[in-house]
């Protein structure tokens, strides 16, 4: 770990979006890489500063004020850590709680018990930094009686944020940064038609993380989703999904948090999506193959969030769906990528891009 995490006491959930000011440095200087820096107050004396990393690993407080005589060039940001696990990002806590609220590979034409086991690599980048993300899931589907279409849903997801070391990034001078988090999801899917399910979800999370990427902390998620089911064109079928959902930090003991500085963050989401699947020709391991396309938007409300607007969109190759299988043996492999962006709205061109690779096994 760095000497200088240049956002000290920053805990999950303990600080707002709109955060500390930060500072972009528009053209790299002799002694000042370009980038942004979060202000911080210099020990001492107190004066806003950015931190800027120094021979021997040592750090030194530049003053905002003194830029300008500098003759620095650079911009000021009203707050916004994009890496606060609050604040939206996409590689965070709390939006990945809300996203897996709505599966848009939903399994309309189940019976019986299952069990599904997927992984998910991710490589991203924000401004300057960059990481990666690795995440494992466990779930069950249990047929609550015989004859009953109604199905509880069990989630178990964790997982990990790496941050590369940087040298001044957005989070300023910092060796490598990670961040973990773990949770449990009920839910109970309802067939309202053979087309069309509802699912009511709620969801806890908690997170272990160095005190740039939000510290400790615990969310608790409830949704709503609607998957609907369209035969479109041809041989192929299109699905709708829709979901609303509710996301709130909370502070029950659990996780380590500051109790004087807890702040409660609270944030209304809507994800809508629509997904193609195709069949094709050839077979894997015995059974046909399809295609599957995908996009979801994501919108955040409520309390600040440096990421409101989330686009995902990704291509799959797996093992069709048939009615006839999808009972306690059934199998389903797919395999995909998924690419994802989202503007800052607080940082100045702290925008979010990754890719990501997924494998997901029914059985």
């Amino acid at each position: 770990m760095g000497t200088a995490l240049a956002i000290p006491g920053v805990a999950f959930a303990n600080t707002s979006c709109d955060g500390a000011q930060s500072v972009t440095i528009t053209a790299p200087q002799p002694f000042l890489p370009a980038g942004t820096y979060p202000v911080v107050e210099r020990p001492g004396d107190g004066q806003p500063s950015i931190a800027v990393p120094g021979s021997d690993q040592q750090i030194v407080y530049v003053p905002v004020a003194q830029l300008g005589q500098l003759g620095v060039p650079f911009e000021t940001n009203q707050g916004g850590n994009p890496f606060q696990g609050t604040c939206g990002v996409p590689a965070g806590p709390t939006f990945k709680s809300i996203a897996d609220g709505l599966d848009m590979d939903f399994n309309f034409d189940a019976s019986g018990d299952s069990n599904v086991v997927g992984s998910t690599i991710s490589q991203w980048d924000v401004a300057n930094e960059s990481g990666q993300r690795v995440e494992v899931r466990y779930g069950r589907g249990i047929q609550l009686s015989e004859g009953s279409r109604t199905r509880l849903t069990i989630a178990v997801p964790l997982n990990y944020v790496r941050v590369n070391k940087s040298k001044g990034g957005i989070s300023g001078a910092h060796g490598n940064l990670s961040s973990f988090s773990g949770g449990l999801a009920v839910g109970l899917s309802v067939p309202l038609k053979p087309n069309w399910w509802v699912t009511p979800r709620l969801a806890y999370t908690i997170t272990s993380a160095d005190s740039t990427l939000g510290g400790n902390g615990e969310v608790v998620t409830a949704s709503l989703a609607s998957n609907l089911r369209i035969d479109a064109a041809g041989r192929g079928e299109v699905t709708l999904g829709n979901m609303v959902g509710h996301t709130r930090s909370v502070r029950t003991g659990i996780a380590d948090q500051d109790k004087a500085n807890f702040f409660k963050q609270q944030n209304t989401w809507f994800r809508n999506g629509i997904a193609y699947q195709l069949p094709i020709k050839g077979r894997a391991l015995g059974r046909d193959t399809s295609i599957r396309a995908s996009y979801v938007f994501t919108l955040g409300t409520g309390d600040k969030l440096a990421y409101r607007k989330i686009h995902e969109a990704s291509i799959s190759f797996g093992l069709r769906m048939r009615e006839a299988e999808q009972r306690t043996d059934a199998d389903l492999l797919r395999l995909g990528v998924l690419y994802t962006h989202a503007n800052n709205e607080i940082v100045h061109k702290a925008g979010y891009d990754s890719v990501s690779l997924f494998v997901g096994y029914r059985f």
